[in-house]
């Protein structure tokens, strides 16, 4: 807990909590990265489950960089605004459902592009996506779903 404390003591973690700027800036940058990452993953997943059906799969690989802009965005603000509060959000369910989350979606997104890489190609020909494919589009909507929900009940709860 020392740490944590430390860490809400640096003039970063206060500037980022008495500034004009600070807070507003952090959570303003976190939802936009939020809507990037989000946006993107929903294409693809929605896609990999029969929809967007003149979207090639192949392309989508291209599209998932845009995917990891919006979560490096996140990724930097996230830390900061725990920074700020760090001693709470560690023992708040919510925050830790969220990271947990959050860690099991950016893992399947990379399961998912290597699949893409794989076999995008022939799912274009075919026209069917294998079940291991729908199954990580099933597995990332529910993980970016609960997390974007728990992350809004860190505030609530």
């Amino acid at each position: 807990m020392a740490f944590l404390n430390w860490l809400e003591a640096t003039s970063y973690s206060e500037w980022i909590l008495v500034s004009a700027v600070g807070w507003p800036l952090m959570l303003s940058i976190h939802a936009f990265g939020l809507a990037i990452t989000v946006g993107v993953i929903f294409t693809l997943n929605m896609r990999l489950l029969g929809l967007y059906g003149t979207i090639p799969y192949a392309s989508m690989r291209d599209l998932m960089s845009v995917a990891w802009i919006g979560i490096s965005l996140n990724v930097f603000t996230g830390l900061s605004i725990f920074i700020a509060q760090a001693s709470t959000y560690i023992t708040s369910i919510p925050f830790i459902i969220k990271i947990t989350l959050i860690v099991l979606g950016c893992v399947t997104l990379v399961r998912t592009q290597k699949i893409l890489k794989l076999e995008g190609m022939t799912w274009d020909a075919s026209g069917v996506v294998s079940r291991t494919g729908q199954k990580l589009a099933i597995a990332s909507l529910l993980f970016w779903i609960v997390a974007v929900v728990t992350g809004r009940l860190i505030a609530y709860i």
